[in-house]
């Protein structure tokens, strides 16, 4: 299937000052104390339209706090082939996404602020000038509320929506019957809180933390504590700078700013995501299917037309669009994620966070009917990019009946079953 995305406004992109393009050449990792002293960019970042990023714009590997704007396509988008849609009207929206930018959990928050603290009393006569009086500029009291750059994220979002909505003429007059809105309290959305086997077997277990500790103790993430305390920080070669001080960086980073980062930064968070909510461990992946199912039911409903809402719209998190995105087959892995891959195989691989579920990221079947007979056709999109389904390359489009048939196994999973212990 071909991509029919186009950008409603002009790409946005981060041009960076020649000055620091040279200190990023020259010192990579001292780009940190630049992330961390340009909190203008974030403000402005909140008086700007959204636009889908592309391959040709500055992409920031911060994981799951990377920002919509700036996470880059799923796919580059292509030209929709007209023949097959002229005839297609939208008859429902049947969408997942997680919440915008926001400012850190309150634990990450009390880290970065106590090695904050420890820097500035025991070296802050070496360190660099700007840092020596460094604040953060929000409070401990905002942690984990939508920051206003994810507040325009999320206006930006529904901004679309009811865009494609009115250009198939689909109701504009709210009801509840016809557009749906759910959130994390539901089953369905919450599945890894609700899963006691996906609990002992993966996130309380060990196994997770086998490749992060591992990763810790290579040469990569020594150079690089090594790199950041020396170039970075100015720390005297007698300091102690350990591993979970940058990761505190890392996380200021993350939050504070969005300037490109040294490539090997974001490789701590990648075992944990890809164990914890992508294809290391099956389950992490199979729990996500109640909710598929649950897509699939709804967008069947469209077959008996008024009994189906028009728009299904589910808010979560990342570890509710990361498993959903894996159980559609976006992040095949043909070797496990381990801590000794080199620098290719990290950049080679399909499971990139980033792009699968930065801020605000979001996973949508768009349901149409054409022609005469009133076929159903669906579109699949990963971040407002149409994303092809592999299944369905013969006709060049997917039908109801095509997603009911390979995704049957994730149809037929038994959660409750499947999660006892």
């Amino acid at each position: 299937m071909t991509r029919s995305y186009k950008s409603i406004e002009h790409h946005r992109n981060c041009h960076v000052g020649r000055l620091a393009k040279r200190i990023l050449v020259a010192l990579p990792v001292l780009a940190i104390g630049v992330v961390l002293a340009c909190r203008w960019w974030l403000d402005a970042q909140a008086m700007q339209p959204f636009v889908a990023a592309t391959s040709s714009l500055v992409v920031f590997p911060l994981s799951t706090n990377t920002p919509y704007a700036m996470s880059g396509s799923v796919e580059e988008p292509h030209e929709q082939p007209k023949n097959n849609w002229s005839t297609c009207s939208l008859v429902q929206i049947n969408a997942v996404y997680r919440h915008g930018t926001r400012y850190p959990m309150e634990s990450d928050y009390i880290k970065m602020q106590r090695t904050l603290h420890e820097l500035q009393t025991a070296h802050n006569s070496t360190l660099p000038q700007w840092l020596q009086t460094y604040a953060f500029s929000y409070p401990q009291s905002v942690s984990e509320l939508l920051a206003p750059a994810g507040e325009v994220e999320m206006e930006g979002l529904g901004r679309r929506a009811r865009m494609l909505a009115d250009r198939y003429s689909l109701p504009s007059r709210y009801s509840p019957d016809a557009f749906v809105f759910e959130h994390t309290h539901d089953i369905s959305l919450r599945f890894f809180d609700n899963c006691p086997k996906y609990k002992a077997w993966v996130r309380y277990s060990t196994n997770m933390t086998i490749q992060t500790k591992a990763f810790e103790e290579t040469s990569r993430a020594l150079a690089m504590v090594a790199q950041l305390r020396d170039a970075g920080l100015h720390l005297p070669p007698s300091a102690s700078f350990q591993w979970s001080q940058l990761m505190a960086v890392y996380d200021a980073c993350a939050y504070v700013c969005n300037l490109p980062l040294q490539s090997s930064l974001f490789q701590p968070s990648i075992p944990i995501d890809y164990y914890e909510c992508g294809p290391g461990f099956a389950i992490s992946v199979a729990i996500a299917a109640p909710l598929l199912a649950d897509m699939l039911a709804t967008m069947t409903a469209t077959d008996h037309p008024g009994s189906a809402a028009i728009a299904y719209f589910r808010f979560a998190h990342a570890e509710t669009v990361l498993p959903l995105a894996c159980l559609l087959g976006m992040c095949s892995s043909t070797s496990p994620l381990v801590a000794s891959w080199t620098e290719a195989q990290i950049h080679h691989r399909q499971f990139k966070v980033s792009r699968l579920s930065p801020f605000a990221s979001n996973l949508a079947f768009h349901v149409y009917k054409c022609g005469k007979n009133d076929e159903k056709r669906v579109k699949f999109l990963a971040n407002e990019v149409e994303v092809d389904m592999p299944f369905c390359h013969e006709k060049g489009y997917c039908t109801l009946d095509d997603l009911q048939q390979h995704f049957y196994t994730a149809v037929a999973f038994d959660f409750q079953n499947e999660c006892k212990l």
